[in-house]
């Protein structure tokens, strides 16, 4: 089994829309998922980009293994 696992969590929306499934509650369940597979969150990095209205939010983790 591998000891550092990476996860990539991304969300593009419009500005002025609803907020719905945002970017944290995403990033919520892939930390769950992870630490039921016996991985705990070790580091994580945010980025933004805007292009025009739209503007897409990445994070991007790494989860070790736990002994």
């Amino acid at each position: 089994m591998n000891r550092f696992i990476v996860a990539e969590v991304s969300k593009s929306w419009e500005a002025g829309t609803a907020a719905a499934d945002i970017l944290s509650q995403k990033f919520e369940r892939v930390i769950n998922y992870n630490q039921s597979r016996g991985y705990r969150l070790s580091e994580w990095k945010f980025s933004q980009v805007c292009n025009g209205d739209v503007f897409t939010e990445t994070i991007i983790a790494i989860f070790e293994k736990e002994e």
